[in-house]
């Protein structure tokens, strides 16, 4: 059978030599595609799925919240980044230390070095642009809207983080010239809040453990439960949930070092963006 098969590829004007040597050649070349295939995909995935991929801590970074930043100076504006881990969740924790907070539609300049962190706050409406949910900017309420319970109110650059449908604090703001935005609850009280939100993403939160706050974002997509259980279990008893996914913003750290978070859109998606800032007191 073989001679015979040899004999058919010759009378076809191709020797049994020519023809193996194709076969690996059309072999070799799949093999080529799938790698390249493989190590796009990895490439690609690892920019979209992970944020800590850009941001990766060195091992001695690798430690609880609570004991390095008990060691920090509550007085020294700056901010310290840790990584932990619970529950198969991976977090980078990022410690505000004697900072002052505030609102802002407009994004600072990364050569002000009086600012420290730069975050989306409010989620924005992806049909009309709009603000969503009650929103007040230096004592004059802007949006309204009801649909989200929890909240983050500063007054005299310090946050409160709480759990509120009515307008009690809300109208405590308006008095008093200060911010507030309202945001899904992730903890309250130390206790996880249920909340409609489906799938996974990237998430972050604005956090607190006894009188520190803190910011923190997963390091890979994240159901929203997982990511509030995880919060709960690291100890925070407020967490309030902020823009997530690759929502642009950036922090400095010690050194003057400025570091982005996400990734800038070419064109914004509304006017409407707004920002929690967080600088040196005397600055703001």
């Amino acid at each position: 059978m073989k001679r015979n098969e040899e004999d058919e590829i010759q009378v076809l004007g191709t020797s049994p030599r020519k023809c193996r040597s194709s076969k690996k050649l059309w072999i070799g070349g799949l093999v080529l595609c799938a790698v390249f295939l493989a190590g796009y995909s990895v490439w690609f995935l690892s920019g979209v799925e992970t944020e800590c991929a850009v941001e990766e801590a060195t091992p001695e970074m690798e430690r609880s919240v609570v004991s390095p930043v008990d060691s920090l100076s509550r007085e020294t504006p700056s901010v310290a980044l840790f990584v932990d881990s619970i529950n198969d969740v991976k977090m980078q924790i990022y410690a505000l230390n004697g900072l002052s907070a505030g609102l802002s539609f407009d994004m600072p300049d990364q050569g002000d070095t009086a600012v420290f962190l730069v975050v989306q706050a409010a989620d924005i409406r992806r049909d009309n642009g709009g603000i969503v949910g009650d929103f007040v900017l230096r004592g004059e309420q802007l949006a309204r809207g009801k649909r989200k319970s929890g909240y983050c109110a500063v007054l005299g650059g310090q946050v409160v983080l709480g759990l509120e449908t009515g307008d009690e604090m809300l109208d405590r703001c308006v008095r008093q010239k200060g911010d507030f935005f309202r945001q899904y609850p992730l903890v309250m009280n130390g206790e996880i809040q249920e909340n409609q939100l489906k799938g996974k993403a990237l998430r972050r939160a604005l956090a607190r453990q006894g009188g520190r706050l803190y910011f923190v974002a997963s390091c890979n997509r994240e159901s929203i439960y997982d990511f509030a259980e995880a919060l709960a279990d690291l100890g925070f008893s407020e967490a309030l949930y902020l823009v997530g996914g690759s929502s642009y913003g950036w922090w400095r750290e010690e050194g003057k070092k400025v570091h982005e978070l996400g990734r800038q859109e070419t064109e914004a998606l509304s006017l409407n963006l707004n920002y929690l800032v967080f600088r040196r007191p005397e600055s703001h």
